[in-house]
């Protein structure tokens, strides 16, 4: 099978998350015209608004002609509620089987489960992709723990994106053998061109504002910085529940005016940031609810433009990151430490530029995008060939 020629449907829960840049990279780079199927509490939806169980089930179109006025989020929570598992599993499933699907990808561990059933009616292979707080957040898996195992056993296969988030799953109950490890990739064209040895002592976190990226802690550690070499700027990109905190924190240590907040910003933006800045900081932890990270993107951008990373010994981090040599690595609530590795780079620009070099030189043999996605590509062809195993 060319792998040009697969019918691939990837099941996603919601659309245009700016923080989900490798849900995009999948369905943008995997196969030509994937059929991208999304909705929460159910995947139900096509791109412009049609919705995949329309003329299929009599039931599920009623329901849709007197929600769909309501808005597409809203009339997604009613089919939610109102539909039989039963229902909705053997209706996606002769979506999947009329409209030609040979694999599905589901983005998520909770998103395979709500589809697993259709897949395993429709007899059509599914693979799943795990990311972080599926396969690490309490709550989740204390909710799934009986579901995951019925997904373990109906997957072709598993994907994770470290070492550590293998072992986890593994943990979890996933057969070992069924586990493949395939880490995120970086388009190694667009983020380059850094000059850390020359740039001005600014510092850059980018990331959502949640308590795993541990922002309230990088705030901290750059006030420590502040102390020493009031120069030095901190710029905080993106967006989420913990940014008003961040910015009462900054105002608390009194270094609100060395501290940016430019909000969410597009990918261009952000390799315009990277390119101006000494290095890349993120202070990443198991959060109080148990999420965790699973290979932070923005770590690997960082570091294919050319910057050294401070960061913690957390998830695939410690795989991304070379300890002592492509940047330095604390353990996780080590805000003095973090500080000490920021003010280094801070005063020795020769030593931000030569690990951010050695940075760029792993990515490009580990982490690019070209290779990220062919070894999915062949995760997929693989489970379409062979079927669900």
């Amino acid at each position: 099978m060319a792998a040009r020629e697969l019918r691939l449907a990837i099941v996603i829960p919601e659309q245009n998350v700016v923080s989900e840049s490798f849900i995009g990279s999948h369905i943008g780079g995997l196969f030509d015209r994937p059929t991208v199927i999304w909705g929460s509490p159910r995947p139900l939806f096509l791109g412009g608004g049609e919705a995949v169980l329309t003329g299929v089930w009599n039931v599920a179109s009623r329901v849709l002609q007197l929600t769909w006025r309501l808005g597409p989020e809203r009339a997604q929570g009613a089919i939610g509620r109102r539909l039989p598992d039963a229902t909705y599993a053997k209706a996606l499933a002769r979506f999947l089987r009329r409209t030609g699907v040979e694999v599905v990808l589901a983005e998520y561990g909770p998103t395979a489960v709500t589809i697993l059933e259709a897949c395993s009616i429709s007899g059509i292979p599914l693979v799943v992709h795990f990311h972080g707080f599926d396969a690490y957040q309490r709550e989740t898996l204390t909710e799934l723990r009986q579901s995951y195992q019925r997904l373990f056993a109906i997957a072709s296969r598993v994907v994770a994106v470290s070492h550590h988030m293998v072992d986890q799953l593994v943990g979890l109950g996933c057969p070992a053998a069924h586990v493949v490890r395939n880490p995120y990739g970086v388009d190694v064209g667009r983020f380059a061109g850094a000059r850390p040895g020359q740039a001005e002592p600014m510092l850059l976190a980018l990331g959502r504002f949640v308590a795993k990226k541990g922002p309230l802690l990088t705030l901290r550690a750059f006030a420590r910085v502040q102390e020493e070499e009031p120069q030095t700027r901190l710029a905080m990109l993106g967006d989420g529940p913990l940014r008003d905190q961040c910015l009462g924190l900054a105002r608390e240590l009194g270094v609100e005016q060395k501290v940016d907040f430019p909000g969410a910003v597009d990918h261009q933006e952000i390799a315009a940031w990277m390119c101006r800045t000494r290095c890349f900081v993120q202070h990443s932890m198991r959060a109080v609810d148990g999420d965790s990270e699973g290979t932070p993107v923005a770590i690997l951008e960082a570091s294919s433009c050319g910057l050294p990373v401070v960061s913690t010994r957390h998830a695939g981090i410690v795989e991304a990151v070379r300890d002592g040599e492509s940047g330095f690595l604390v353990d996780e609530g080590d805000v003095d430490g973090m500080a000490d590795h920021m003010l280094r780079f801070v005063r020795e620009p020769e030593l931000a530029a030569k690990m951010g070099a050695a940075g760029r030189r792993h990515i490009e043999a580990n982490y690019r995008m070209e290779d990220s996605l062919g070894r999915l590509r062949e995760i997929l062809v693989e489970a379409a060939q062979h079927g669900r195993r």
